[in-house]
């Protein structure tokens, strides 16, 4: 199997070599599922056909770096290692089209499960989408988070503070409730802010949780505003938080929704998932005596400890929590596939909310499985070269790879190529487009729609393109379409016409959808001998 990969990498090499003239860094290629289709691009009102293929991975969407370069009239360089750039970026939109795609994607890349669980709250995210949650259970409900609270105190110790750096503990590490869970940790001490995260998130020390709210806030007061701020900052408006460690007080709640925003944000940094999956960690640390202190924290979620019975390979990281008044409380960090889980569950029950994160997370793999059938498999080469603009290196964390000998980029690296765009969006479905006479036609915001198969455009833009006066009789509710050799008339909802006084039957009527009146374009274009066609595809907009 080793000299057969082996084989595949150089292949792939030599391929891309070869398809581009270029040789670039040997990564280790990959092989994903994601969605390919023709695409459109518009830009002030103005639409146009792109040359290549949108690529949809993981719910972000790429485009080869050549139709970027063509759009904003930038020369491309692929001569060297390194992507050269160079011009004044300016969006041109070419509207002459030879043929519209007829390739019908069914773009869905959300979906929804409905199993049952214990926990009385539940929410699941797929890859840090907020839109449609995958799961959704009373999950804008009040309710109390207990120890998950922990996850927005590592968030915003990680954000503000040096995991290296060396805290002394504060005097707020024994002020906590007597019957509290600690990690043992005495005023005094000296440990780096990391151990005092290892401390807080494996065996849920509130000592620990106290000590770098001190340190980080300068009180634990200080801290817990910098903690409500960063929930609002993060859109969790149905939290509020009094303490860093979750004991339990009548006005600290949040919802499951409000949880998994924390979470997300948690996750961007690798050492908050690094802390939150270790099983066990062993570590020393002198006291105030300057003795030396070992300890040894065990992890209290049961899903990374590989004797449990609840053992679950696939998790990255997770925190548990539970106080009398919240009962048993579980965020979880899980990868399936190429696809990234955060599952929230709150008032569950102890052993409980293991199975039912194990039976969401399995539930929804096995939905993602079905709908990864819909699209196309190919081998990807992670690019970790640079890319210049006009000599300047561009600074891009987005994703860029190579398939099939292109480069493709994020969309969003249009903002980055070019001042003139602020912002960019791909449109979640395949929207038809028409052209007249192998023209694109715009419709601004009034786009056509597909009925039993036929398109319907809307008439005003249309017409005037084809150089056809419009009559519209209220009365009678009929349209009327004339130019110095055709009168066309069709009543709304009617499939008789005429043309030249001649009737004609329609395959589609016009219509009145939303106060916009459309009229079937097939039939328009036999009536007038005009070249019409039509297709379909997602729409990248650029702003």
């Amino acid at each position: 199997m080793r000299q057969i990969h082996l084989i595949f990498v150089i292949l792939l090499t030599v391929f891309i070599v070869f398809s581009t003239g270029t040789t670039y860094a040997m990564n280790t290629p990959k092989t994903i599922q994601a969605y390919e289709e023709s695409y459109f691009i518009s830009y002030n009102n103005q639409v146009s056909l792109a040359q290549g293929k949108l690529i949809t991975y993981k719910n972000e969407a790429y485009l080869p770096l050549q139709d970027a370069a063509l759009l904003l009239g930038l020369t491309l360089d692929l001569s060297s290692e390194d992507i050269y750039l160079s011009g004044s970026p300016s969006v041109t939109l070419t509207k002459a089209v030879s043929s519209l795609p007829k390739d019908t994607v069914d773009f869905t890349d959300t979906f929804q499960i409905n199993p049952k669980i214990g926990a009385y709250s539940g929410f699941v995210i797929e890859d840090g989408k907020n839109g449609v949650p995958v799961f959704s259970k009373n999950a804008n409900q009040r309710l109390y988070p207990s120890s998950t609270t922990k996850i927005m105190t590592a968030l915003l110790a990680i954000k503000h503070g040096n995991l290296n750096e060396v805290v002394t503990i504060g005097p707020s590490a024994k002020d906590i409730p007597a019957d509290s869970s600690v990690a043992g940790i005495k005023p005094g001490d000296k440990m780096t802010l990391e151990q005092l995260l290892y401390a807080m998130m494996l065996p849920s020390g509130n000592d620990a949780a106290a000590a770098i709210a001190e340190h980080i806030g300068g009180s634990e007061q200080q801290f817990v505003q910098m903690m409500n701020v960063q929930a609002k900052e993060l859109g969790a408006t149905n939290t509020s938080l009094t303490n860093p460690h979750g004991y339990h007080h009548p006005n600290l709640y949040t919802t499951a929704s409000d949880l998994a925003l924390i979470a997300k944000d948690a996750a961007k940094y690798p050492a908050f998932l690094k802390i939150a999956s270790t099983p066990v960690y062993s570590t020393s640390y002198r006291n105030k005596s300057g003795q030396t202190i070992t300890k040894t924290w065990k992890n209290t979620n049961q899903l990374v400890q590989a004797t449990s019975p609840f053992y679950l390979p696939s998790a990255q990281a997770g925190k548990t929590g539970y106080t009398s008044h919240s009962g048993h409380n579980l965020v979880s960090f899980v990868t399936m596939g190429d696809h990234n889980y955060i599952i929230v569950l709150l008032r569950g029950e102890k052993d409980q909310r293991y199975i039912d994160t194990k039976n969401l997370v399995n539930t929804a793999y096995v939905k993602r499985v079905q709908l990864n059938h819909k699209k196309t498999t190919m081998n990807i080469l992670p690019f970790k070269n640079k890319i210049y603009v006009n000599n300047d290196e561009l600074q891009t964390h987005a994703d860029i790879f190579i398939n099939d000998g292109q480069i493709f980029i994020s969309t969003d690296i249009f903002k980055e190529l070019s001042p003139g765009i602020t912002n960019v969006k791909v449109s979640d479905t395949q929207t038809p487009q028409a052209s007249l006479n192998h023209e694109l036609l715009s419709f601004d915001q009034d786009t056509p729609i597909i009925q039993n198969g036929r398109m319907l455009v809307p008439i005003r833009p249309f017409f005037e393109k084809a150089g056809l006066d419009l009559n519209w009789d209220q009365n009678t509710q009929t349209v009327e379409a004339y130019s110095s050799n055709t009168v066309i008339q069709m009543k709304i909802n009617s499939k008789n016409g005429t043309v030249n006084g001649q009737n004609v039957a329609l395959d589609v009527p016009a219509t009145i959808q939303n106060g916009r009146t459309l009229v079937p374009i097939r039939f328009i274009s036999e009536a007038t001998g005009l070249t019409v066609d039509w297709g379909r595809g997602r729409t990248l907009y650029l702003y």
